[in-house]
């Protein structure tokens, strides 16, 4: 055999054996891909799991039923003009508190409400806002420290405004509850719209659309039903007071998911009765897009 064979015979063997080493790559990718798909779905599960037993549905299931048989459940939807109460966390945005948030409170053609504005340890010209309003309607509280709250940015931002929420809540008089945060605004029909929706349909709690407002982008109108992830949003919704026993979770941080979206999801599984009016009740500014990159609000849509 001539060199010039030799060396061709070895090409086409190193070659086949390229080839081999090829298909086996490519083999042991596609077993790796399937695996880590199935790891992902496993650990989905386990999430998953591990939030139902947090949230512990059977015990929650049975407080909503004792709400649905006590007097006070049928009161807030007999009573001819409902207290409402209006929560906003708020933490440094005290310039848009200001300008947006409260004066889209004010404006309501509802006027039966009262408004807790709660600090996340906000800064002093906060409390100077709120009052510089004159309106008795108007409440600040302050918590004396932030949070607590993970270090990891995203993590951060999916329980932002958790402590200041709750806090609300707590302080809540109104027979019902709607929210918004310190850098978006309610429509003025927002609450007669959703009260008047809540008492037609019995619903526990009435939601409607919600427009988001991008800085380099037509606005997108946000809203579905029934409500599902990010398609609905506290700050466009009416609850029932006597659900005040789903708080948000400091804890959705660990198991990934944002405050908001695992309030719906707890209410959904013990069986809320929702209802959606056909109507854009607010305007929502993504802090993230809006705000300079580092500052954070207390925002709750996902």
């Amino acid at each position: 055999m001539t060199l010039t064979a030799q060396l061709v015979e070895d090409l086409a063997s190193q070659r086949h054996a390229v080839e081999s080493l090829r298909a086996e790559v490519a083999d042991m990718s596609q077993t790796l891909a399937q695996q880590s798909q199935i790891l992902t779905e496993h650990r989905k599960r386990l999430l998953l799991a591990l939030r139902m037993v947090r949230d512990d549905d059977a015990r929650q299931r049975q407080a909503l039923l004792d709400l649905r048989g006590s007097p006070s459940y049928e009161d807030a939807f007999d009573a001819d003009d409902p207290l409402v109460s209006v929560l906003v966390p708020t933490f440094n945005n005290w310039e848009l508190l200001r300008d947006r948030s409260l004066p889209s409170v004010l404006a309501q053609t509802y006027q039966n409400w009262e408004c807790i504005v709660v600090g996340d340890s906000a800064p002093d010209e906060t409390r100077e806002v709120v009052e510089a309003f004159g309106d008795k309607r108007l409440r600040f509280v302050n918590l004396p420290y932030r949070g607590p709250y993970p270090d990891d940015p995203a993590d951060l931002h999916r329980i932002s405004g958790t402590p200041p929420w709750n806090a609300g809540l707590a302080l809540a008089q109104g027979k019902w509850i709607a929210g918004n945060a310190d850098d978006d605004a309610l429509r003025p029909g927002c609450i007669d719209t959703l009260l008047t929706h809540a008492k037609r349909h019995r619903a526990e709690v009435a939601y409607g659309y919600i427009d988001e407002w991008f800085p380099d982008k037509p606005l997108r109108r946000l809203g579905a039903f029934p409500p599902r992830w990010g398609q609905w949003g506290i700050q466009a919704s009416l609850f029932h007071a006597g659900l005040r026993f789903l708080p948000l979770l400091p804890s959705d941080w660990v198991f990934e998911i944002p405050n908001d979206m695992s309030l719906l999801e707890r209410m959904l599984r013990i069986g809320v009765r929702f209802a959606m009016a056909e109507e854009t009740v607010v305007d929502y500014y993504p802090s993230t897009l809006w705000r300079p990159s580092g500052e954070m609000t207390q925002d709750h849509i996902s």
